[in-house]
């Protein structure tokens, strides 16, 4: 008798692709309405993720389908952001932010790169833990990029404070979150 296992398909990664995809395409346009450098990258970062995403290896998911939703929130709740109120636009802000968000988002792609294929929105077991390149010094690059990207929007508008602090909320919830995760993979490769 032939025994033959069946393929399970991951159908969440391309969900979460299709998802950062519009996420991109809705950066884009801010972008071609404001010019702001860092919607631009953002639509970069959120097409690079929409890749990542689709390519990723199967997870097995650990966090819960609210976790998940944050996770989403966190990563659209940039495209959010005000732009300077007419009128109060100034060149020094405008390039104070810019090199905010030329930092952050420089840590967030680094991030991105090392993480590779095991790359998600949500919590889950995607292999061993990363310990190359800037997860060999911080634990959580990519949100240290985007909290250091998003602080140019307070430059630019300090109205952007509630969403900044909204930001920060999320990603600290998903920090605790991968910790979680993290452990539980981390202590059962060192059993």
């Amino acid at each position: 008798m032939l025994k033959t296992e069946a393929i399970k398909i991951d159908y969440r990664k391309y969900l979460g692709s299709l998802i950062m995809l519009s996420f991109a395409g809705i950066a884009l346009t801010r972008w071609s309405q404001s010019k702001e450098l860092f919607f631009l990258l953002l639509a970069f970062r959120d097409l690079i993720a929409s890749f990542f995403l689709a390519k990723r290896e199967n997870a097995q998911i650990e966090g819960s389908k609210v976790m998940a939703i944050v996770a989403y929130l966190s990563s659209g709740l940039p495209l959010l952001y005000l732009s300077a109120p007419l009128g109060m636009e100034s060149r020094i802000n405008s390039l104070i932010a810019d090199l905010f968000t030329i930092i952050g988002f420089l840590i967030v792609t680094w991030a991105t790169i090392d993480l590779g294929t095991k790359l998600g929105v949500s919590p889950a077991k995607r292999g061993e833990r990363i310990t190359k390149g800037l997860y060999r010094f911080v634990s959580h690059p990519m949100y240290l990029g985007y909290a250091i990207a998003q602080i140019g929007w307070l430059v630019l508008n300090p109205m952007n404070i509630y969403l900044y602090v909204l930001s920060m909320s999320f990603f600290l919830m998903r920090i605790k979150a991968e910790n979680i995760v993290l452990e539980k993979v981390y202590s059962h490769h060192c059993k």
